[in-house]
């Protein structure tokens, strides 16, 4: 049913009512008495009940003009509170929130199948006719509910209140769906399959099969009640109806508003008993209600405590949560950071041990260059070393011989001549002994390398040795290729930084400078460095073997780097630059171009 046509009774009359009423009011009405009417989306049998009632109100008590202002339920409530009507007509439920605010009961509406009053609304739930698995209320598990409205439909409280009563508070929780205004709506909704069950308004079946609204045996009311107090089709316990409440409390009243009050309450009874429209009687007992209410508001307590505590504290809550989770979050990454510091520090660690042993194994390969050059030195010195003790131990054994034949040796000269015999031969013994220890004998093999390589790979290794400390200033062209012995390039190279360094180490940023040039077939490197002037005896006495500053030295390591320069076809020397700085000049021989090499083939 359109919600026109259910209005068109109530509305088709206002505008002649009204017209008449202020012809009338014109010439003799003193003033207009306002009433409220909640009509506004509600059932036809009660919007035609108060339009009936209005016309019958107007005519019997003629000195006063009613003032009709039809509204919804939620406008009505909000007028009541803020500028309430003298008199407004409205539904149980709404009429016990109101009377809160000291409103009162003139008239309560009955059906005309009901005993009284106060058991005048029901509930029935109703489903097709050939659902056989639905036959009563407790088959309602996990059925799918259709009501009107959750608040403004006094049938779906009903209704509710009694599957709560049966199921226990909220299990239909989420199994409601409302079709809204008016109730018929519900009706259609089941027919049409959109739900299982519907909840409608007690004795709406009746009527809607009587105005041909529906199929009759359509549908059926499910576990209907056999009762006496309302002669139709009803699934619930009753409860009151509709009231015709004043606004103003009773002890507010002026004489005349009690003089009105009088007059309408003795009239209400007296209008027209017309087929489908409500009857008017004395007030019920709204305790019913207010008990109805109350059940509903306990199951709804709960959840209004988490509403309210999530309102007032939900900030709060989420600041919480928020830091919970920010606090796994930070725990789980310092974790990470954790885990990857440790993984860093520990490849750091093998790198530097990588590096110790690559540190350790060149300066094994140092020293054994070295020990092999001073052997290759000393070997050149060792007969005139030993020349010494060989030539005292000969003398002293033939002048024992001598004295002996002659036959005048004296055993004090013989004691004494054997312990010099015996020292001479521990000093030649303690020379060959420390030649053999400084190293093992190698043959050098000359290849092909890139001096620029050469010398940036014997600076790193010089660093890795010696620290990081020393700079380096490089200047060599890429092109230049020496044939020599990596080994023992090598060495030359160290021992030549390692003076360098030596004579800079009080310098604050000690400075080596290496240029490289070319001179007859021939790579030119000089190095020099920023330690303090040197004179020039001791330039000219720099490759005098034996000779040494260090308490330590033995005084040959320039001149073996000179012997192993000469050796590979080059030279060693050192000269006095204009500032008075010690500059090694190392000459190499350049290696043979390819293409002279592929030319003499």
């Amino acid at each position: 049913m359109g919600a026109s046509r259910i209005f068109d009774p109530l509305i088709s009359r206002i505008p002649i009512l009204f017209t008449a009423a202020c012809i009338w009011s014109w010439t003799s009405c003193a003033h207009a008495v306002t009433l409220d009417a909640q009509v506004i989306g509600e059932d036809r049998s009660v919007i035609e009940t108060i339009a009936t009632t209005l016309d019958h109100l107007r005519e019997e008590i003629s000195d006063e003009f009613f003032e009709l202002n039809y509204l919804a339920k939620e406008d009505l409530l909000k007028k009541t509170k803020d500028n309430p009507a003298f008199f407004f007509i409205t539904d149980a439920v709404t009429f016990a929130a109101l009377s809160e605010a000291g409103a009162w009961a003139v008239a309560a509406m009955k059906h005309p199948l009901a005993i009284d009053s106060s058991h005048t609304s029901g509930a029935a739930f109703i489903t097709r006719k050939d659902r056989t698995d639905i036959n009563s209320l407790t088959d309602l598990q996990d059925k799918k509910i259709v009501g009107m409205s959750p608040t403004s439909s006094l049938s779906y409280l009903i209704g509710l209140r009694e599957l709560q009563r049966i199921f226990g508070p909220g299990h239909f929780s989420k199994e409601v769906s409302f079709s809204g205004a008016p109730i018929e709506k519900v009706v259609h909704e089941i027919l049409e399959g959109r739900g299982d069950v519907g909840i409608i308004d007690a004795c709406l079946l009746e009527r809607m099969e009587r105005d041909g609204n529906i199929t009759p045996d359509s549908l059926k009311v499910i576990s209907p009640r056999d009762s006496s107090d309302l002669r139709c089709r009803h699934s619930t316990g009753l409860y009151p109806g509709w009231v015709m409440a004043v606004s103003k409390p009773a002890s507010e009243l002026t004489e005349k508003e009690r003089n009105l009050i009088l007059k309408v309450s003795s009239v209400l009874p007296t209008v027209p008993k017309l087929q489908g429209l409500m009857e008017w009687s004395t007030p019920s007992n709204n305790d019913a209600i207010a008990s109805l209410l109350s059940a509903l508001e306990d199951e709804n307590k709960d959840k209004a405590f988490w509403k309210n505590f999530f309102s007032k504290y939900g900030p709060w809550l989420g600041a919480f949560v928020i830091f919970l989770f920010l606090l796994f979050a930070h725990t789980i990454y310092v974790s990470w950071l954790v885990r990857k510091r440790t993984a860093q520090l520990t490849a750091s660690m093998q790198r530097a041990q990588k590096l110790q042993h690559l540190v350790n194994s060149e300066q094994e390969k140092i020293s054994a260059m070295e020990r092999a050059g001073i052997v290759g030195q000393l070997s050149s010195m060792i007969a005139h070393e030993l020349q010494q003790p060989i030539n005292a131990i000969t003398n002293f054994s033939r002048g024992l011989r001598i004295r002996n034949e002659r036959g005048s040796l004296d055993p004090e000269v013989l004691q004494e001549t054997l312990q010099r015999i015996t020292h001479q031969s521990e000093t030649a013994a303690q020379i060959v002994n420390k030649v053999r220890a400084y190293a093992k004998q190698h043959s050098a093999e000359k290849v092909r390398v890139n001096l620029l390589a050469l010398l940036k790979k014997s600076i790193q290794k010089f660093k890795q040795i010696k620290g990081s400390r020393l700079s380096f200033d490089l200047n060599c062209p890429e092109t230049i290729e020496v044939e020599v012995d990596p080994l023992e390039s090598d060495l030359v190279l160290y021992n030549l930084f390692k003076n360098s360094l030596e004579a800079c180490k009080n310098e604050a940023e000690p400075l080596i400078i290496i240029s490289v040039g070319q001179s007859e077939q021939k790579a030119v490197i000089k190095i020099q460095d920023n330690g303090p002037e040197i004179s020039e005896d001791l330039v000219n006495s720099i490759f005098i073997p034996k000779v040494s500053q260090k308490t330590d030295g033995l005084g040959l390591g320039l001149s073996i780097c000179k012997a192993l320069a000469e050796s590979h076809g080059g030279s060693l020397t050192a000269i006095r630059n204009e500032q008075g700085h010690l500059v090694m000049k190392l000459c190499l021989p350049m290696a043979v171009p390819a293409k002279d090499i592929r030319k003499n083939q």
